[in-house]
């Protein structure tokens, strides 16, 4: 993908051209349509399929019942599930409704479904069995809730039932899909942690959607071209409430590749299924990486159908990229950077292997900027700062708190990643550092203040700092740095089984608990994370 530089700033390629809907519940609506009977979609564990028609017909059905019960343009609806066949049929649905969908991890706890609840405040909610007890606790007392639906079969909490919705049998070609604003009118919430703690709500509009969608077309066909091969089936592990999972997805639904899916990684599983799928690409984070690179499992198996491997999430390096070719056969892992706020995808490496470690040139419209984070001076190539973006991919802003959004933007228009790195002088990317003090734990977001929140809650508990270990699978593991208050006991058992008790799985502190004797802070008492993750670095020394 070609890049050039001027003044100081890296530009992707012309931008493509985007499908003259401006609306991405038509354009789906289109694509499904001109899909007919093909399979589209395949469960990997049950082996049942659908076809384009199947979920169009479906999504129709359900579309027609939401808005018979009252759901209008600009409604939110909230969608916590894992990877089945209902998602992507509510999904579908409430865009073509015209309301804005609001995806959830289904690791939520009720503290964090509340807070995303009182930020969106959904009229519906769909919920899958797995999540259904803590819905059901977090739907109490919330007036503008009209229902709640539950998929599959079983009465677990009240609430209506998916497949009922279903059965209302609607003409396809007697729906119209609800028009909107493409340019203003959010399509999609999706979660995105500050550095402040708990998630933000990432608004995305249909025209996010409907560029990305073009770039991610731009992206395979010329990879398709570079190298000679055809990708017809594809395979979908990651989360479809991720932003990752979701948008890729939906790309790829869209361009009439067969989706194989499976519901959770398990490691014979996922090898067996690109085996007998022959699956021809697939999306994967670091800790995917590491066990294709390492697993002894993984040779057992024949992956040579893969020709589209790309990883993001987090940086890989190119030790593993290198080990995985040497494995499989697999030519090239493509590596990738993007974030929430800028639709996800900013650079993809298209090349065959010569810029190993770099995660691509910018997206095609797109600019990137380094700036120095003393100075604010534009970088030159190599020369390490925080990156500025600018694209039409730019998110509309944080749902419930529209100043947080509007402080990420300069007056050039270019929004501030948190993330540190260096471009080359041929334009490519390579990401080094975070500004910001998240944590990435398997490609999700943990934010220290919000575990330091939890913690202090403890008794026994006076101080506290979180920062993150590096670990080669799953990229950090929140260690807790914690000052005990004078005379108590507290041990690293009781720090680590309280915060499990009150967080995600993703954010439990599984690189356990150093007790010291004070926290470095600067003078107005902002805790210097430099200083803790130098301690860290002197503590795993003297284990050695």
């Amino acid at each position: 993908m070609p890049a050039t530089i001027h003044n100081n700033v890296v530009y992707g390629p012309q931008e493509e051209l985007i499908p003259a809907h401006l609306s991405y519940g038509q354009f789906l609506y289109d694509q499904l349509k001109n899909g007919g009977n093909e399979t589209a979609v395949v469960c990997a564990e049950t082996g049942d399929s659908v076809t384009y028609h199947d979920i169009l017909q479906k999504s129709v059905n359900v579309a027609a019942a939401l808005q018979a019960l009252g759901l209008k343009k600009g409604d939110v609806v909230a969608l916590i599930s894992e990877n089945r066949f209902e998602f992507s049929v509510a999904t579908l649905a409430v865009l073509f409704s015209g309301g804005i969908l609001s995806t959830l991890n289904v690791t939520y706890t009720t503290g964090e479904i509340s807070h995303i609840f009182d930020i969106t405040k959904p009229k519906f909610i769909f919920t899958s069995p797995i999540t259904a007890q803590n819905i059901d606790e977090c739907s109490q007392n919330r007036p503008y809730l009209r229902n709640v639906i539950l998929f599959g079969e079983y009465d677990i909490i009240p609430a209506m039932f998916f497949d009922e919705l279903v059965k209302k049998h609607v003409n396809i070609n007697d729906f119209t899909v609800v028009d909107v604003n493409g340019a203003k009118d959010t399509a999609a919430v999706m979660c995105s942690s500050g550095t402040t703690g708990l998630p933000k709500c990432v608004e995305l509009t249909h025209v996010n959607f409907l560029t990305l969608t073009a770039h991610m077309k731009y992206y395979l066909l010329t990879s398709q071209q570079s190298k000679n091969h055809e990708v017809k089936t594809a395979l979908s592990l990651i989360p479809w409430f991720h932003a990752f999972g979701f948008i890729t997805t939906f790309a790829i639904l869209s361009f009439h590749v067969k989706i194989v899916f499976l519901v959770r990684f398990e490691e014979q599983q996922f090898l067996e299924t690109i085996q007998k799928y022959k699956i021809n690409m697939t999306t994967i984070v670091p800790p995917l990486a590491v066990f294709l690179a390492k697993h002894p499992l993984v040779v057992k198996y024949d992956l040579t159908s893969l020709n589209e491997v790309w990883c993001g999430a987090a940086p890989l390096s190119s030790e593993i990229q290198k080990a995985i070719t040497e494995r499989t056969g697999i030519e090239h892992i493509r590596q990738g950077y993007g974030l929430t706020e800028v639709t996800q995808a900013c650079c993809v490496d298209l090349t065959r292997g010569e810029k190993l470690g770099s995660c691509g040139t910018p997206a095609p419209g797109m600019r990137i900027k380094v700036i120095d984070i003393e100075t604010n001076a534009k970088l030159g190539p190599r020369k390490e700062g925080e990156l500025w973006i600018k694209s039409p991919l730019r998110m509309k802003g944080y749902m419930g708190d529209p100043a947080a959004g509007a402080a990420l933007v300069d007056n050039e228009g270019y929004l501030r990643t948190g993330d540190v790195g260096y471009y080359d002088e041929d334009g490519f990317f390579y990401i080094v550092d975070r500004l910001k003090e998240l944590i990435k734990y398997n490609g999700f977001q943990v934010a220290p203040a919000e575990l330091e929140a939890v913690i202090l809650r403890l008794a026994g508990a006076a101080e506290c700092g979180v920062v993150g270990v590096p670990h080669e699978r799953a990229g950090e593991l929140p260690l807790a740095f914690v000052v005990r208050q004078p005379g108590a006991h507290l041990t690293e058992r009781d720090v680590v089984d309280y915060v499990a008790s009150q967080v995600s799985p993703a954010k439990h502190l599984r690189g356990g608990v150093i007790f010291v004797d004070e926290i470095p802070k600067n003078p107005s008492g902002k805790i210097l994370r430099r200083e803790l993750r130098k301690m860290l670095a002197t503590h795993l020394k003297s284990k050695l």
